[in-house]
């Protein structure tokens, strides 16, 4: 049995009057972040803010030392203090003669915990230029005080402190982090590594210093404990040499190099015609084996980076690579021929291609002006894995990808982009309901999860229907999406300012900036698209909501019009905590919007018109007037559950007849992974669906046992009106949610 790795990760920023801090909590978290990637493995505890007091610290630094554990990592980040007893790392509970964590008692934990765990790592970065004072007889701590308070006596304990005791650390928000975090992420993500992949304590503690030396800050890291034996805190990153190659060995190298890039060149021809019939094909399916040969190369040794006859040569291969990706029409690709050029955006050129039979595709192609591009060619790539996890048949599907050129195909969806359509959508109804079937797809990625972070006009496609005359949204771009397998967070401010929330533009290394948050922020700045026809004011929340109402003077119901501009205001908060909770929340009160106004010339309706909201509110318009009182099936939106509804006992009532509604939900396949039996996985979604009504009054799981997973869902007096519907509705939808979660 592997044993354990544990993490505490304390970041505060809610100091009390001028003590306040800004990007403690974004250290804390980040830092948490990467320690649960695979690389490391550690099971983290993140304590911020208000969590972030001394009972919670307290109580879970005693947790870690009732363990056998392999390695244990204490990180934190916030104000230190020095008073006449002690040094203290201040918890967001500060008092008078109650600062926090006292370094003497950090030292005993540490020693205790170090017992029964072979590896204990504390990093502290404490020392904040500028922050506020706590009163006139106290001063920051210093990691001279650090160095008395917690003696790291051997091998497997060992401190790591952002600056000498005469320095201060450096936060700067250009970084988003503390300058000494900022190093210690850059170090994790894998920059670190070494020639065989690991990051070690010691090399981590040496790569933060040659980078802060590099950039000139007036700070260097402390290092106190014996980190010789290698202590690996990460492995399985890439390779980074350190050693020099022979000289010999350096020009074998770069002799198969040579070879290599003549092999390729020799096989291809110039002449346009047959590059346009044969030559791009063959070029694309010889080069990236030479195109990884060359990568490896570079990513294995160093010194091969600076090598100016072996970067003449990588950059012959980048360039060749570059050449494939300027295509023109009537070019036979890897699927097909390129019939049309689509249309283009900040990562990528997007192509129409034909098969031989007739199917068409779309080829997305990263622009060749941006290969040095390095994170950018990362988040092409990244967008591509995450459209691979989805199956929503309202997501664009992603099928091959390639090397040479970077691309990949793609499901062709024949319609205009959202850009285009809001002189064409423009009843409240239909625009509400353009937006809910977005806000699905949405939370389906969510589901998996997979956070978009790029929604905006231009990202979602439209299919007209015409047999109901209908727009129907199809989601696509998810080139810098993040979700739970990505290992390397985005550096650099991408997306539209007007689409991408405040926290994603100033703060982008930042785990709020990779949350679903982002996209609650985003799908609102839709919504106003899609109502106003303009994009919002970056800046100008105020000015937003104003147009808004001028815009909503015309909808037929008042009351829903001005739900929609406090919705607006709450999905658009500066600061993502004030948002809704989750993506979820915020699309159910966007329904209830649209439900308002589609009742506004009845208060009551027949069983069957009810049932029939209820389904359209579950499948959307594949489902719409289908249903009788007596039953009526058909799928959910994501075409994974069939759903089957029956109305039973009505009865009359004052203010309108009341049902009995009874929900038939089934799947034919179980897309839970893993080995389990499927007798196992029912009992799991039944868990699930079990969690979800436990809180709904009148509502109960019946178990089915037809196929491979059946349950039956009652609701009692179901209101023939819009409060009845949309109980029904939430009930379901949330239950749906359940069943199809992987």
């Amino acid at each position: 049995m592997v044993a354990r790795r544990r993490a505490i990760c304390i970041g505060i920023d809610e100091y009390e009057g001028e003590a306040r801090l800004d990007l403690c909590v974004a250290d804390a978290t980040e830092v948490a972040d990467y320690l649960r990637q695979p690389e490391y493995g550690f099971d983290v505890e993140l304590l911020a803010n208000q969590e972030a007091n001394l009972p919670n610290i307290r109580r879970a630094l005693l947790s870690v030392m009732n363990e056998e554990l392999e390695f244990f990592l204490l990180y934190f980040s916030g104000h230190g203090m020095v008073t006449e007893l002690d040094a203290f790392l201040v918890t967001i509970d500060y008092q008078p003669l109650a600062e926090g964590v006292s370094l003497a008692d950090l030292a005993r934990y540490t020693e205790k915990i170090s017992r029964n765990t072979k590896h204990c790592l504390t990093i502290l970065d404490c020392c904040h230029s500028g922050a506020g004072q706590f009163g006139q007889s106290r001063q920051l701590v210093t990691p001279e005080e650090i160095d008395r308070g917690i003696p790291a006596r051997t091998e497997s304990r060992s401190l790591l402190a952002a600056c000498r005791p005469e320095q201060v650390a450096i936060e700067d928000s250009r970084y988003g982090h503390g300058l000494f975090t900022y190093m210690l992420l850059e170090g994790l993500s894998g920059d670190a590594a070494d020639p065989h992949g690991n990051i070690t304590v010691g090399g981590l503690s040496d790569f933060i210093d040659r980078n802060l030396e590099a950039m000139g800050a007036e700070q260097i890291a402390v290092m106190k404990g014996d980190s010789a034996g290698r202590v690996i805190l990460g492995q399985g990153f890439s390779p980074i040499a350190v050693d020099n190659l022979p000289e010999y060995e350096k020009k074998r190298i770069i002799a198969q190099g040579k070879q290599f890039l003549e092999d390729y060149t020799s096989q291809l021809t110039n002449h346009p015609e047959d590059w346009r019939n044969h030559g791009h094909r063959t070029a694309s399916q010889l080069l990236p084996p030479t195109l990884r040969w060359f990568e490896r190369q570079r990513r294995e040794h160093k010194d091969l980076r600076v090598d100016a006859e072996f970067s003449q040569l990588y950059a012959a291969v980048t360039n060749r690579v570059k050449q494939l990706a300027e295509i023109d029409l009537g070019t036979d690709v890897e699927e097909g021929v390129v019939t049309r050029r689509i249309g283009g955006g900040g990562f990528g050129t997007v192509y129409e291609v034909q098969r031989a039979n007739g199917e068409r595709l779309a080829y997305k192609v990263y622009h060749p002006t941006e290969y040095g591009d390095s994170e950018k060619k990362s988040l092409f790539s990244r967008g591509y894995k995450a459209m691979q996890q989805l199956d929503h048949p309202r997501v664009i599907k992603v099928k091959k990808y390639t090397e040479a050129p970077i691309g990949f195909f793609m499901e062709y969806v024949d319609g205009p982009n959202f850009r285009d359509l809001p002189n064409i959508i423009e009843g409240p109804v239909e625009v509400l309901q353009f937006l809910l079937l977005t806000a699905e797809t949405i939370a389906h990625a969510h589901s998996r999860p997979v956070i978009h972070r790029d929604i905006k006009p231009e990202n979602i496609l439209a299919v007209y229907r015409a047999d109901d005359n209908t727009w129907i949204p199809y989601l696509t771009d998810f080139d810098l999406a993040w979700f739970d397998q990505a290992t390397q967070v985005t550096k650099q401010a991408w997306g539209n300012i007007s689409y991408s929330a405040p926290e994603q533009m100033a703060n982008p290394r930042s785990a709020a900036a990779h949350s679903a948050q982002v996209d609650t922020y985003a799908f609102a700045q839709l919504a106003f698209y899609a109502v106003t026809g303009s994009d919002p004011v970056p800046v100008g929340r105020a000015d937003n909501s104003r147009l808004l109402q001028e815009k909503l003077n015309s909808w037929p119901v008042g009351a829903a019009a001005r739900k929609f501009v406090d919705w607006y205001d709450r999905c658009s908060q500066s600061r993502p905590y004030d948002r809704y909770a989750n993506f979820r929340s915020a699309m159910d009160e966007l329904a209830d919007v649209e439900a308002m106004i589609r009742r506004a010339n009845s208060t009551t309706v027949t069983p069957r018109v009810a049932l029939n909201e209820i389904a359209f509110a579950l499948s959307g318009f594949g489902a719409a007037g289908k249903i009788d009182v007596s039953g009526g099936a058909f799928h959910s939106t994501s075409g994974r559950t069939s759903i089957a509804l029956t109305a039973s006992n009505v009865q009359p009532s004052t203010h309108g007849d009341k049902f009995d509604l009874e929900a038939r939900l089934s799947l034919d396949r179980i897309t839970i992974e893993g080995n389990a039996s499927n007798e196992r996985k029912r009992a799991r979604i039944n868990n699930r669906i079990d969690e979800v009504v436990r809180s709904m009054e009148g509502v109960r799981r019946k178990p089915g046992n037809q196929g491979t997973f059946e349950t039956f869902i009652s609701i009692s007096s179901v209101e023939c009106g819009y409060a009845g519907i949309q109980r029904a509705r939430l009930s379901l939808s949330h239950v749906i949610e359940a069943i199809e979660r992987t």
